[in-house]
């Protein structure tokens, strides 16, 4: 041993300390080979690595480390050393071997409950130890319960103990432990709390992987813009470990996929598929596989799709995770049958049923239950129709996983819409429009945004072919403000021309309406079934080119129809019959229109945009697409409201009775110049 080991050895804590850990496992390294080492000297190099690969998330490194630890101080009687590297080989958890590490971490706490005369800061810092591993290993496990009994019992422990770095990983887990239960209030709250912690012990590789549960977390309370902030800003950092990174990219490809934007979902799962090939991960197994299979289908890329989900399947089969294997499976004959290949959905569907009573496993007998369906219905015939319709009741109401569920009724839906077509029988809708109330709750509950806005799309279709054109208008202006709301623009725009379309079809609609036309005809003209294939994944939203709205008039007008301003944006331009008719409207619509549900109505070639502030209307009058010209009208309204100056004048003007100018108040011409600005 060379005799400078002490000094070394310290320094190179000092640095691991300090988060500079490739400086230390340098001299760490440079330590191993310098010279023959002593045993225990041996083990104390053994004991820092696994402490800096634990700390940087490298545990197939920390497992390796542990294990020639452990039997090195069990052979020099070293019994704290021996503790600490069960600690180590209970890093395991995070490879996926879940059972292995609870025997690790049971044979630590055996060891530690044996210790007389160890100290009790020593005793507390170990249980802590044990009890965060515990809690990991059985949230991995999904036994949340005992998760969560873990992680808050460790977290007093080392908030005592004064461990800041530790007590910042403990709010960590107690983060993702409520993010899983869907208590997303409280996943926010442990986050934030963690993140702040970091940030006061600059400690990096936390900091990154706090931002990755921010992101998480924004992902489900649906802010999607903050989501992906946080975890561009996570996978930025040059500390963020490899699983951190996977994290992010899963999530931002997730985010991505729900606004409707597949190409840029498709650039992040494949960064994460890369990754995760490069670095051996035991991440979720064959995820970006599968996410990558699922949203080449619905580009209509089968032959690639195909070719990712079997990849993934092969994965997930070997490591026995039935999440990914259900999947696969169900996307896979999915695509075989919408290719019209039935024989080869029928092999995987074979296969789906023997891993169904080989693993015994509710998800997988639940998507071959669904699949089953599925071919069934495509089979087509009264016997197999009603059996489908069974197994999809079934499978709905097994209630085995979100978007399963999601799944089982929008393929209820499509039965009934075929059944209400075939028998030209309005009664049929009594079925469906249950299943649409219950596909919107469902994803309320479970946070699936593009399903929201989509089956408030659905709502709005069925009210269509009931002919209650008030009740379709309020629901699609429902179905754009939830898609608004999450940030799923594609989405959104498209439910705003769908909206512009009915104005445009109104007079063909009254006319089917007082000849009281057949189903088909009605059906037909709802296209109801371009909505029905966007949420089974069959198309992707297909828009026409986005173009400036062609403006005319902008006003804001009291409850009462009185105008307090009024600007033409077209020189020479006769307004007084828009009045008349917008006034006669206004009589109609006045209570849907100032409880905002209805956005926009049409008179002649004009539409008439409108928003209501408290005890106003402001109105937007334009001509061609309303998709960017309402999201100026909201814009202009929250500026007008949110400025003091033009807000007391405008109340002022309800009292005196006089009209706001544009350059009176001044502010107000700006906000009209920097929001309307194309038309001038």
């Amino acid at each position: 041993m060379p005799n400078s080991f002490p000094e070394e050895l310290n320094h190179a804590n000092k640095l691991m300390r300090e988060g500079k850990f490739q400086e230390s496992l340098k001299i760490i390294d440079g330590l191993e080979k310098g010279s023959t080492l002593a045993p225990r000297d041996r083990l104390s190099l053994l004991i820092l690595k696994g402490k800096i690969y634990t700390i940087t998330q490298r545990y197939g490194e920390s497992v390796k480390v542990g294990k020639e630890s452990y039997h090195l101080s069990k052979s020099l009687g070293r019994v704290n050393e021996t503790l600490t590297s069960l600690l180590f080989k209970a890093n395991c958890l995070f490879l996926r071997r879940y059972d292995k590490a609870l025997d690790y971490l049971l044979e630590a706490e055996e060891l530690l409950n044996s210790l007389t005369d160890a100290s009790p800061s020593y005793l507390s810092r170990q249980r802590a130890n044990i009890l965060f591993r515990k809690a990991w290993a059985h949230f991995f496990k999904a036994n949340i319960n005992d998760a969560l009994e873990s992680a808050l019992e460790s977290l007093p422990l080392q908030e005592k103990l004064g461990r800041k770095a530790e007590t910042a990983y403990t709010l960590q887990l107690l983060g993702d432990i409520y993010y899983y239960k869907g208590e997303h209030d409280s996943a926010l709250d442990y986050a934030m709390r963690s993140n702040e912690l970091f940030k006061e012990t600059n400690n990096k590789v936390g900091l990154a992987t706090s931002l990755r549960l921010l992101g998480l977390v924004n992902f489900g309370r649906g802010d999607l813009d903050q989501a992906l902030e946080y975890c561009k800003e996570s996978l930025s950092s040059k500390s963020a470990s490899p699983q951190t990174k996977l994290d992010c990219l899963s999530t931002i490809g997730a985010s991505y996929y729900t606004r409707g934007e597949l190409d840029k979902a498709l650039k992040y799962y494949k960064k994460g598929f890369t990754l995760a090939e490069k670095v051996k991960s035991y991440y979720n197994p064959g995820w970006f596989h599968i996410a990558l299979g699922f949203v080449n289908m619905m580009k209509r890329e089968f032959d690639l799709a195909i070719d990712y989900l079997k990849a993934g399947l092969s994965i997930a089969d070997k490591l026995n995770y039935a999440v990914s294997i259900s999947w696969s499976m169900v996307y896979l004959i999915m695509i075989h049958i919408e290719k019209d290949s039935l024989e080869e959905a029928q092999q995987y569907l074979n296969q789906l049923e023997n891993y169904g009573f080989e693993k015994e496993n509710s998800i997988i007998t639940n998507a071959y239950l669904f699949s089953k369906a599925l071919l069934l219905k495509k089979r087509g015939g009264s016997r197999n129709r009603t059996k489908a319709e069974r197994l999809l009741k079934q499978v709905a109401k097994n209630d085995p996983q979100p978007f399963l569920t999601a799944f089982s009724l929008i393929y209820l839906c499509e039965f009934y819409l075929e059944e209400l077509q075939l028998f030209d029988d309005l009664d049929v809708l009594n079925e469906i429009e249950p299943i649409i109330a219950r596909l919107f709750k469902k994803s309320e509950e479970k946070r699936m945004y593009g399903y929201l806005a989509e089956a408030k799309l659905l709502q709005a279709k069925v009210a269509l072919i009931q002919m209650d054109f008030e009740k379709t208008q309020r629901l699609l202006t429902q179905a754009q403000r939830i898609a608004e709301l999450y940030g799923i623009n594609l989405t959104a725009q498209k439910i705003s021309n769908e909206h512009d379309k009915l104005l445009e079809q109104m007079k063909e609609w009254e006319r089917l309406k007082e000849k009281d036309a057949p189903i088909a005809e009605r059906l037909k003209l709802a296209s109801i079934d371009g909505v029905l294939e966007l949420l089974q994944g069959k198309r992707t939203i297909d828009l026409p080119d986005l173009i400036e709205e062609d403006p005319i008039l902008l006003l804001i007008m009291s409850r009462d129809g009185i105008s307090y301003f009024n600007y033409s944006f077209k020189e020479k331009w006769e307004s007084s019959w828009l009045f008349s008719s917008f006034m006669a409207a206004f009589d109609t619509f006045s209570s849907e229109l100032f409880s905002e549900s209805i956005d926009r109505i049409k008179i002649g070639e004009n539409i008439i945009l409108i928003n209501p502030i408290e005890s106003f209307l402001v109105c937007y009058v334009i001509k061609g697409q309303s998709y960017l010209g309402l999201k100026k009208l909201n814009r202009f309204s929250t500026a007008i409201r949110d400025n003091t100056e033009i807000w007391e004048t405008l109340k002022r003007a309800v009292k005196s009775g006089e009209e706001l100018e544009l350059d009176k108040p001044h502010s107000l011409g700006t906000i009209v110049n920097e929001i309307f600005s194309h038309s001038n």
